[in-house]
């Protein structure tokens, strides 16, 4: 009878002499084996994160739901504090929420039109790519047995620099 690799509990010894391509075989048998089974673990793993990332994202959602009718509701409850506080008419009071709104939004606008403008955009990637470019047309030649360093202040229109140099 032959014994089939990799039929045997592992670490038990048998009394058959196995060939090295029976061994290497075996060893890729056992080695596919683990790989199939580890991919079978992680798709598992997976699956039940995005079970849980999407039941947390449920939560959230639902979480921002009720948060947006606390800040409607705590507006309103602002506004008839100010009516019985300052003896402001209702119109008055709830108008000067209404504009505290507008005025917290102007702000976040402000901020992301000075973000928008500070945003550098692709200038190394363009660089790297014109350059490219370049080479492939055979308008530049490529450094010649080294790598070229790209400083951040470069502009798209600057040389490559040979590094070390």
């Amino acid at each position: 009878m032959v014994d089939k690799p990799g039929a045997d509990v592992p670490g038990a010894t048998s009394n058959t002499e196995h060939s090295v391509g029976e061994l290497v075989s075996d060893a890729t048998d056992t080695l596919s084996r683990l790989v199939r089974l580890e991919l079978k673990l992680a798709k598992l793993e997976a699956k039940a994160d995005a079970v849980r990332i999407g039941k947390s994202i449920g939560e959230l959602l639902a979480a921002a739901v009720i948060l947006h009718i606390f800040v409607i509701l705590l507006s309103v409850t602002l506004g008839f504090a100010l009516h019985e506080i300052f003896a402001l008419p209702a119109w008055a009071a709830l108008g000067i929420v209404t504009l505290l709104y507008l005025v917290v939004a102007l702000i976040f606008v402000l901020i992301a039109v000075i973000n928008f403008r500070k945003r550098q955009g692709l200038t190394r990637t363009t660089l790297t790519a014109s350059r490219l470019w370049g080479i492939l047309r055979g308008d530049i030649r490529p450094p010649e047995g080294g790598s070229v360093a790209v400083s951040t202040d470069d502009a798209p229109s600057g040389t490559p620099t040979r590094s070390g140099h």
